[in-house]
């Protein structure tokens, strides 16, 4: 095993991908000599540049997601660095409509084994912020992944790559270059397993991307007060591992998701949606700790604001807790 950040165990599991099989090839925008944006990409063109397998491409997401939607039709298996998340809403005919619905169309006798890389979430490089789940999570057959640990971003990569379906990798970038973990070349990740980060017995505290280190950090400050919560890491956004949510709520009592996308759309109400959509009452509260409806703010001091912090975490764990465990609060 080796040390990694995020960002070094993604672009390990691609070249380890590549090194295994000639039909995986990259695509995007300065990912050649440049190394990608936030060195996405960095030694794979000293790599496998000559065998062109690592493509620049022009300026138009469009292009390239719809260029990698024809060659994984018929038998590549493309990696597509898309930078930023926001820029996925202009691939959604071929990656959304497209892409995603073939093998629908074609009983599974056509597949396409693409993945879609995107940055996204706020971080120290300021910009770029939004996440866009909430559109991905409108098409059938996308897959969603977004890895929280050096381990996690590398066999969910090789786990995307391996799939016959398209799979968005989000790359947040406030964890991308954070401290370095011991990785397991050999350790398998399912897409659609969630993962339990820390275990507690009085509540569950559902959460993706930097939501799972913040509210790992709160149930560190709850714990200070006797309140043990269970922090569990979704990982895999679509397919959503309810099972495992409902089953830790069950047993804790109460379930608070707390998440970085935008109300209404995103893996809180798509978790919500599962959690209900077998017509079972609940038997466990639920509450929902996500920023308000607008655009991302840049300023810094707006952007803290809209993000739920450790603290917004804890005091919504606090207010959750106390009327299920008949507790008063001040």
């Amino acid at each position: 095993m080796s040390r990694m950040t995020m960002s070094e165990a993604i672009v390990a599991a691609i070249a380890d991908a590549m090194t295994a099989d000639p039909s995986v090839y990259l695509m995007g925008q300065d990912i050649g000599v440049f190394g990608g944006p936030m060195q996405s990409t960095k030694g794979l063109w000293d790599s496998f540049g000559a065998q062109g397998r690592v493509i620049d491409a022009p300026i138009s997401e469009a292009a390239m997601v719809g260029t990698a939607v024809g060659a994984a039709m018929a038998g590549s298996r493309p990696i597509v660095d898309l930078m930023f998340a926001e820029f996925l809403a202009l691939t959604m005919t071929p990656l959304g409509l497209e892409g995603s619905a073939v093998a629908f169309r074609t009983r599974g006798e056509v597949t396409v084994p693409l993945v879609v890389r995107a940055k996204c979430g706020v971080g120290p490089h300021r910009g770029h912020a939004e996440s866009c789940v909430g559109m991905l999570l409108a098409f059938p057959g996308l897959k969603v992944a977004m890895p929280t640990t050096p381990q996690d971003a590398y066999s969910l990569t090789r786990a995307a790559i391996r799939d016959d379906n398209p799979v968005v990798l989000l790359e947040h970038m406030s964890l991308l270059h954070g401290a370095r973990a011991e990785v397991d070349r050999t350790l398998d990740v399912r897409l659609g397993a969630a993962d339990i980060r820390r275990p507690g017995r009085d509540l569950t505290i559902a959460a993706s991307g930097l939501m799972v280190q913040r509210a790992v950090r709160a149930a560190k400050d709850l714990a200070a007060d006797g309140v043990e919560a269970e922090v569990v890491d979704l990982r895999s956004l679509a397919p959503l591992d309810t099972a495992l949510v409902r089953a830790s709520a069950e047993r804790t009592g109460a379930l608070l998701v707390a998440e970085e996308s935008w109300p209404g759309s995103g893996p809180a109400a798509a978790l919500c949606a599962a959690l209900l959509g077998d017509g079972d009452r609940l038997g466990f509260p639920v509450r929902l700790l996500q920023p308000p409806p607008t655009p991302v703010p840049f300023a810094a001091s707006l952007e803290s604001a809209f993000v739920p912090s450790v603290a917004d975490i804890a005091d919504a764990a606090r207010a959750l807790h106390a009327p299920v465990k008949g507790t008063v609060t001040a």
